[in-house]
């Protein structure tokens, strides 16, 4: 998996190695992106993320809970910068989400990361989630990273 990780950085992956990437992040490792139901697209040029709104995202209203984007940024920042950086583990120390339209079940998050910038110890990143059917902005999130050496990380894979 960290091999395949690691090409996707330096020279990009074909379209069975990114089904056999997303395969592995979907079904085989538990944690939050498993639970909430994130499909991986794309993990060269761009990491970039797909989510299908269900009732379980949702707010009291019927919207999408904010945290879902949260999350969503949070996900793909952080794995960016692990392709990026060959291999560094990351922890995001700090989450702005801006919401900007509505999304409700049925709908399809698409979540892009941009670089903003890609320093030694510590990154930013803009992640942009738009509605996949009609392309437009929903919200956008700003994550700063810190490396953390994956020795030091309670429960690395």
């Amino acid at each position: 998996m960290n091999e395949l990780l690691l090409k996707a950085g330096n020279q990009g992956i074909s379209e069975e190695e990114t089904a056999e990437l997303s395969s592995i992040f979907e079904k085989k490792i538990p944690g939050l992106d498993s639970l909430l139901g994130l499909k991986y697209v794309a993990f060269a040029p761009q990491v970039v993320l797909e989510l299908e709104v269900t009732r379980d995202h949702v707010q009291p209203w019927g919207i999408t809970n904010g945290g879902t984007y949260a999350s969503l940024g949070e996900s793909a920042g952080s794995f960016a910068w692990f392709i990026a950086s060959g291999g560094n583990a990351v922890m995001g120390t700090t989450n702005t989400t801006n919401f900007l339209r509505p999304s409700k079940p049925g709908d399809v998050i698409r979540s892009t990361v941009h670089e903003v910038h890609a320093g030694r110890t510590s990154q930013l990143w803009r992640i942009d989630h738009v509605n996949a059917a009609s392309g437009k902005l929903l919200a956008t999130t700003d994550l700063r990273t810190v490396v953390v050496p994956l020795d030091q990380v309670t429960g690395a894979r």
